[in-house]
């Protein structure tokens, strides 16, 4: 009888042990509870569009052939009769000057390098620094296709590699480099200097831009009012050729049209006089854009909506047809989720938060809904109002204001 005792005993603190622990290990394992952190966050109301670039420009026709080096830099002011550009004789000339430009910013860097013996360069850490930031500008140039930096990138990369060279007491030679490329360079501009070269003068007075598409006798900003709304959605459409028997053009002023076609319904979004903001494909920053004019008529059920653009930049120059992102205004707040939003026992709506192990309620006003999340005003400051990195309940039941959860 006692052994029977002790073994239903022995069995029932086995199971109490056995559950115990199951107890311990499922509340350590189990949150009843799901929480995520308020941050900010800003969302675009945007329209993607495809549109054209319409200016007034007078073409510089090309007398000489050859190949052409130009003076002025895209979006440049030029003056009537002044020069812009100088035709060679050469087809190679330009070639040789872009490589002699090249050689020169070497030889200089190379130079600066090799009178590290005689300038303090600061310590091996900070060209470590520099090195490990030239090896990051290349792989931003890489990911972001940027390869017109990749010569300056190379050359920064390599004269910090040389001042690591000389502070660290290695070998150096690069006189004997700088004496080769220098021989380069001499050869070459005796080259650049017996190439007869004919001077370019601007035809008008305004800016100047470099590349030619063959749209500057199609449409200007003059005759696009007197077109229809099929024509000109026909010429965005129209695909843009490089002529390159052309030296340039001359754009008359530094504003310009944004034109592009949109639904009646997308239309509504351009009140005239609205300031809106266009990022362009392919340019680094964003434009601001004026809504113009509206053009409306039968040929099309499409509207036709012109922007005025009172920014000129060398990137802004060379845009003839383009793909932009218009944005009419930017939503800011706090991001939730969707899952979040509740509602007190006075039907007002807001989220439950945990503030140290107390479950406390802040009323919102949500101003954005998107996919799975909401954004609310953020009323920095203000009591008893959602607050920036707030632990906000995403799941869990029972909840209510003044809860203590441990």
């Amino acid at each position: 009888m006692k052994v029977s005792f002790f073994k239903i005993f022995a069995a029932v603190l086995a199971i109490f042990i056995i559950g115990y622990a199951g107890f311990q290990a499922w509340t350590f394992l189990y949150n009843p509870y799901k929480t995520e952190i308020a941050v900010t966050y800003s969302v675009n109301e945007a329209l993607h569009v495809n549109g054209i670039a319409v200016r007034t420009e007078t073409v510089i026709e090309d007398q000489y052939g050859g190949s052409v080096s130009y003076i002025h830099e895209d979006a440049e002011r030029v003056l009537k009769n002044k020069p812009v550009a100088y035709a060679h004789a050469s087809a190679d000339t330009v070639q040789k000057m872009e490589r002699a430009a090249e050689l020169q910013k070497e030889i200089s860097h190379l130079e600066e390098a090799s009178a590290g013996v005689s300038q303090l360069y600061g310590s091996s850490e900070f060209i470590n620094d520099q090195i490990g930031n030239s090896v990051l500008a290349y792989s931003y140039l890489i990911a972001s296709g940027n390869y017109d930096e990749f010569v300056t990138t190379k050359n920064d990369l390599l004269l910090s590699i040389n001042k690591k060279t000389t502070i660290t007491g290695g070998e150096n030679k690069f006189s004997e480099r700088i004496a080769l490329l220098k021989a380069e360079y001499d050869e070459l501009q005796t080259e650049i200097n017996s190439d007869e070269a004919n001077t370019v003068t601007s035809p008008k007075t305004g800016y100047f831009i470099s590349s030619v598409d063959g749209f500057e006798n199609v449409i200007n900003k003059e005759n696009l009012f007197e077109k229809s709304v099929s024509e000109i959605e026909k010429i965005i459409d129209t695909d843009v050729i490089t002529v390159d028997e052309k030296i340039g053009k001359i754009a008359d002023n530094y504003k310009w049209f944004y034109v592009i076609s949109v639904t009646p319904e997308e239309a509504e979004q351009f009140k005239i006089g609205k300031n809106v903001t266009a990022n362009f494909d392919g340019i680094n920053d964003s434009v601001k854009l004026e809504v113009y004019e509206k053009i409306e008529d039968e040929t099309s059920e499409n509207v036709i909506v012109v922007l005025l653009c009172k920014t000129f930049t060398a990137e802004v120059a060379s845009i003839r047809q383009i793909n932009a992102d218009i944005i009419f205004s930017t939503i800011s707040g706090l991001r939730i989720s969707s899952d979040s939003v509740r509602f007190d026992e006075n039907q007002q709506m807001g989220v439950f938060i945990l503030d140290r192990n107390e479950v406390k309620f802040r009323a919102i006003e949500i101003v954005h809904t998107g996919n799975g999340y909401n954004i609310v005003k953020w009323n920095q400051g203000t009591k008893n109002a959602l607050q920036l990195f707030d632990e906000v309940f995403v799941g869990g039941s029972d909840l209510y204001a003044g809860k203590i959860i441990d």
